[in-house]
């Protein structure tokens, strides 16, 4: 018995020695094989990029909002009671400093007097809406601010060639009135439906020049070029009680700001002596203005009045007309024309909100219809093409000017072409370069020419909203 209980003690002693290093690993890694329950471990998920929201353009002496903010969707342009009053010297102070920073750096000989002013305003008016009306515009982290918009301005052909001639020549009738209520609707109109505001801005530079009686071959009309098909497209979206109720009282807004003391003030500080018509609620039909002879026939009647014989000819009106509406400069005795026209087509025609013509009404109306095919669900059958704002203000671009049909179409064949192209990963930069006139022709199925139209009217508003890809 004594030997038994000795080796069993044995036994038992060997036994443990060679466990004990077993049971000291198991004890180890059992944290590793045992799920936690005590608390939730949030894992990143790496897989999907992080959809880029808007962000705020960047000012001088402005805190920017946060990322995530949105305006308040029930009351979006109510002004706050809490507006601060803009004639406190500091009002001044913060704004003198905007317009001397960018001027300073830019360093410009040649520019007048009125086109620093307006320069001066694009700069000032976002952060005196912020501050007045609590309400400010967005933009892509890939899209440039406020100072690259006035860069492409100024860099432009069109201000070169065009808006230089104008306002320092009186015989042209340049009017800064109507140059400011585009630029104050269009950023109006930026901030109420939510769109990029470089996006909607670049948009209208690119469709009109800002000119709010461009007409193009086809028809188009307006700051946005709408068509007749355009706008029977904005009648359908306006049948939605929520858009029409964004669109009244985004007119309403706008009325207010041009109403507003404050803002009259400001203005004055610049240099504008404007007084702003009084914006109605817009109609529920909105013509498609057509010019007839008898108005051209008034026009030449105010030609001669203020003598220019050739007013008494109408067909050359009619030909005078045509070109300055396409954007050509009249010069000479025929320079007298853009004056005459211009004001008497804003006085028969566009001073009603109903009219295609109207500034007001022809922005709002257009943003409607840009703002549509921003947030547009691009599908193919039950499959949703899931694509990020950078990439959508591109196709909203391109539908806006072609219809929505042929960027449908695009994306299909893109798919087709590229099955593993992750739709949620396509940058701005990466979608320009797919952006070619062969898939293009095959999407669009129109001619040539209508494609390379469609092309370069694309890429001009991207260069001009997008920052520039920077090089090492």
């Amino acid at each position: 018995m004594g030997f038994n209980r000795k080796f069993f003690i044995i036994l038992t002693l060997l036994r443990h020695s060679v466990l004990l290093p077993f049971s000291f690993l198991i004890f180890l890694f059992l944290p590793l094989i045992i799920p936690e329950t005590s608390r939730l471990q949030k894992i990143t998920d790496y897989s999907l990029p992080p959809n880029p929201q808007p962000k705020h353009l960047p000012y001088v002496l402005v805190k920017p909002r946060d990322q995530d903010y949105r305006p308040n969707s029930k009351t979006p342009i109510e002004i706050l009671k809490s507006s601060q009053d803009l004639s406190k010297i500091q009002e001044m102070q913060f704004t003198g400093n905007l317009d001397r920073s960018y001027f300073d750096k830019k360093k410009f000989k040649h520019i007048n007097d009125s086109m620093r002013r307006i320069i001066m305003m694009i700069i000032q008016f976002e952060e005196i809406s912020r501050r007045r009306f609590n309400r400010g515009t967005e933009s892509l982290p890939t899209q440039v601010d406020l100072e690259g918009l006035a860069d492409h301005i100024i860099d432009s052909r069109w201000y070169r060639e065009v808006i230089k001639r104008f306002s320092s020549n009186n015989a042209y009738g340049f009017s800064e009135e109507r140059l400011l209520r585009v630029l104050m609707s269009i950023q109006v109109a930026a901030n109420s439906f939510e769109v990029p505001y470089p996006s909607l801005f670049c948009l209208f530079f690119q469709e009109s020049k800002f000119d709010f009686l461009a007409n193009s071959a086809t028809g188009a009309k307006g700051i946005g070029q709408l068509t007749s098909i355009g706008l029977e497209e904005v009648r359908r979206l306006r049948n939605s009680s929520k858009m029409e109720t964004k669109l009244q009282r985004t007119a309403n807004h706008l009325n207010q700001v041009y109403t507003d003391p404050q803002i009259q003030k400001w203005l004055a500080n610049l240099g504008f002596k404007i007084d702003f018509a009084k914006i109605s609620p817009i109609p529920e039909e909105v013509k498609f203005t057509r010019i007839t002879s008898a108005f051209m026939r008034e026009v030449g009647k105010e030609l001669v009045k203020e003598g220019q014989s050739y007013g008494e000819n109408t067909s050359l009106l009619w030909l005078l007309s045509k070109k300055l509406r396409r954007g050509h400069i009249l010069y000479g005795n025929h320079a007298h024309m853009h004056k005459v026209f211009s004001q008497m087509l804003e006085k028969e025609y566009a001073s009603s909100q109903a009219s295609a013509y109207n500034i007001e009404t022809n922005i709002l109306l257009s943003t409607i219809l840009f703002n549509h095919y921003y947030r547009y669900q691009w599908r193919n059958n039950k499959q949703v093409f899931d694509i990020p704002p950078e990439a959508r203000v591109i196709l909203a671009s391109s539908a806006y000017n072609h219809g929505q049909t042929g960027v449908r179409r695009f994306l299909i064949n893109l798919k087709n072409e590229f099955p593993l192209l992750d739709f949620q990963k396509l940058s701005s930069q990466k979608l320009k370069i797919l952006f070619t006139t062969r898939r293009l022709s095959n999407a669009l199925q129109g001619p040539s020419q209508k494609i390379l139209e469609v092309s370069r009217h694309v890429r001009k508003i991207m260069d001009c909203a997008e920052k520039r890809p920077k090089f090492s």
